[in-house]
């Protein structure tokens, strides 16, 4: 019988918490974004504020995130983290204005930021730099796979119960608070508690204190990249269902492609990951984010089912390729004690393109009566990245 090394259970319950808090917490508002706006009576400009507020909740504890995980470990604020993301997710489907609103999903980015970088920081404690990418696919699957539940459920949900979208606020705040639970349970901090190696170990890995973190060179311009596709996905992301029902198309149909782009998505960071492991960081970086542009491009002019198929499809199998190559890339240069802290740093930069591009994306919505402009910016944006991306070297 063939023994599972316990870094892969490590790799599956940061799969399990990715999955609430970016799956679930993050981007279950690409398919309630609609009813819900309708339900509260606001705008687009509102709506694209109420997701910078969440945006600026994750950029606001990614630092002080990233920190307390690399000094007192990753397990407790992971936890702690997804029972914020769970009870402030069944609170947004209790608001009744637009301020309690900003104010709920402010709360769920704190929590998301907090799941996020503790997770990935374990990746570098438990996996060697050869199987760091994939290990770092794996977990952002989560998201992926949160993508595929919320745009199956939530459609359902809305068109079956009056005020539907508070329900499925109230379903995804519930599933937080059960993988609360199993984390507590599952996620161990370092292998060498339970008397364990890390997956792919290597001798003389490179170790950087906390302190000397956040004055890396290199951690700097990844960070200023990072900011690029923090601005551009998250356009295409907040917006998808909103410009598909604006062609003409239903919330169902609008819902099932999105979790199209879930499927294909799940397999974007393992196999990206993996590419960076062999060819580099920097190149890996450079064709996922070019990739990626293109297809925001093409996904903002398509008006038939064909063009915004084929869109979706490429923007699935590399959305999700770029942190997973970024967050490895933190590790390789600070070793695992710092990692978190490292990943915790280039998210500040990727939270403040996040916080910027909803708004920025809204406004442009209601000014033109499309989200063709705002796609086209956003490609742009990501196109940028990944030029941008070749200047960054490993030290």
């Amino acid at each position: 019988m063939v023994k599972i090394h316990y870094s892969w259970v490590i790799a599956v319950a940061g799969m399990l918490g990715i999955l609430v808090g970016l799956g679930f917490a993050r981007f279950g508002y690409t398919p309630i974004l609609e009813p819900m706006r309708e339900g509260l009576g606001l705008s687009y400009t509102h709506m694209g504020l109420i997701a910078s507020a969440n945006f600026l909740g994750y950029v606001s504890f990614s630092l002080l995130g990233g920190y307390l995980a690399s000094r007192y470990g990753g397990r407790k604020v992971a936890v702690y983290s997804l029972v914020l993301i769970g009870v402030t997710m069944i609170l947004t489907g209790l608001v009744r204005s637009f301020e309690d609103a900003l104010i709920a999903r402010f709360l769920t980015g704190v929590g998301s930021a907090g799941v996020n970088v503790s997770f990935l920081g374990l990746v570098s404690s438990w996996f060697g730099k050869a199987r760091r990418g994939l290990a770092t696919g794996i977990m952002n699957a989560g998201s992926s796979i949160g993508i595929i539940i919320v745009g199956i459920v939530i459609p359902v949900v809305v068109l079956n119960f009056q005020d539907g979208w508070r329900v499925g606020w109230f379903l995804l705040g519930t599933a937080g608070i059960v993988i609360a639970a199993v984390s507590y349970v599952l996620v161990k901090d370092r292998p060498e508690k339970l008397g364990l190696k890390p997956v792919a170990a290597e001798e003389g890995q490179r170790e950087v204190s906390i302190g000397m973190v956040y004055r890396t060179k290199t951690l700097l311009r990844l960070g200023l990249v990072y900011t690029l596709f923090g601005f551009s996905y998250i356009i295409f992301a907040t917006f998808y269902s909103s410009h598909m029902v604006l062609q003409g198309y239903g919330i169902e149909l609008a819902g099932g492609f999105w979790s199209m782009v879930g499927v294909l998505s799940m397999f974007s960071g393992p196999l990206w990951g993996t590419v960076s492991d062999k060819v580099g960081r920097n190149y890996g970086l450079a064709t996922v984010y070019t990739l990626l542009g293109i297809s925001f491009i093409a996904f903002g002019f398509s008006k038939d089912i064909v063009g915004l198929a084929a869109a979706s499809i490429v923007a699935g199998i590399t959305i999700f390729s770029i942190p997973t190559i970024v967050q490895a890339f933190c590790g390789d240069l600070v070793g695992a004690k710092a990692a978190s802290a490292a990943i915790g740093f280039v998210t500040v930069f990727f939270g403040i393109g996040q916080m910027i591009g909803p708004s920025v994306g809204g406004y442009l919505a209601d000014l033109t009566g499309s989200f063709m402009t705002s796609l086209t910016l956003a490609g742009v944006a990501s196109i940028a990245g990944g030029i941008l991306s070749l200047l960054v070297k490993g030290e």
